[in-house]
């Protein structure tokens, strides 16, 4: 990364430095494990690079104060630098991968790019869907394999890739329903977890309104539950909802059963995500998706 200007890649470091679970460069160098000394480390950083770009203008269009326990960008500089940040990161990002001078190079460039435009139409239909009060579950689907879903796929993909293998798509079968059990854990741990190292404010999602699988799925009982209850999920679809309503949007989403079916579902993709992998023919490759994919589905944070 340059040093210059420091006004630029400071930021940048901060941001990068910060952390994170680096989930999305394991799966990519877990899916090269077929082939001994593969350049794993170009296309892996370059899907965390693309990965962070994301977090730095979500958190800029969700006026989200800290990130991974830290200021975000916008909070700690400035709206500019951190809109300035986000972009370079892009820039950064295709320089690693085009760097590992992939024999399938054409095809990789490819998949990051059509990633790339896949997420921001993920956020765009998120941000929309703040404003809708008629989101269904099919839209809410829609959104999180565009928004998370292909990211995952693209870690996959770029490892199958960068270890010569021409078939891959037993890797994005798999990444999808992955990606898809990944987000839906995602939203069920920011109403339920209570590990420390979450790095968001628990309840986020309810004070922002977010239509979410939990929330979609409550709402549809709007008409079968107390007035206390109808009055709770109103604030949420027109985002009025406070810090104060989230433990009581946590007892209510309990005693409609959406958290345990968003439980099942998540168990469910991950199956399917798990049944994939039959079609991939490296035993070691095979392990340890396995391993990644039970690892995802109990995490805590």
């Amino acid at each position: 990364m340059p040093a210059e200007p420091r006004s630029l890649y400071d930021p940048v470091r901060y941001i990068i430095d910060a952390g994170g679970k680096r989930l999305r460069p394991a799966l990519t160098y877990l899916c090269t494990l077929q082939q001994q000394d593969c350049k794993w480390r170009q296309a892996a950083a370059a899907v965390e690079m693309l990965h962070t770009f994301t977090l730095v203008h979500d958190d800029i269009m969700d006026n989200a104060a800290t990130r991974r326990g830290l200021k975000t960008l916008h909070e700690l500089y400035d709206l500019n630098t951190a809109i300035l940040a986000g972009d370079v990161l892009i820039a950064l990002a295709e320089t690693s991968l085009a760097s590992g001078k992939y024999p399938q190079a054409s095809e990789m460039m490819l998949e990051f790019a059509h990633s790339f435009r896949y997420v921001c139409e993920g956020q765009a239909l998120d941000k929309e869907f703040e404003k809708n009060n008629s989101v269904s579950i099919e839209d809410y689907f829609r959104m999180i394999d565009l928004k998370s879903a292909k990211m995952i796929e693209l870690a996959a993909v770029l490892g199958a890739y960068a270890s010569g293998i021409t078939d891959v798509e037993p890797f994005r079968l798999f990444a999808h329903h992955l990606g898809l059990a990944f987000q839906l854990r995602d939203d069920l741990l920011d109403l339920t977890s209570q590990n420390p190292s979450f790095g968001k404010s628990i309840g986020g999602d309810i004070v922002e309104g977010k239509r979410t699988f939990l929330f979609l799925r409550a709402y549809e009982s709007i008409t079968h539950v107390s007035e206390e209850e109808q009055q709770l999920l109103t604030r949420i679809l027109h985002q009025q909802a406070k810090w104060d309503d989230v433990g009581f949007a946590r007892i209510v989403f309990t005693k409609l059963g959406v958290i345990d079916e968003s439980k099942k579902m998540i168990a469910d993709h991950t199956n399917i995500a798990q049944a994939a992998l039959k079609k991939i023919e490296h035993p070691a490759v095979q392990t340890a998706l396995q391993h990644f994919s039970e690892y995802l589905l109990h995490r805590e944070h």
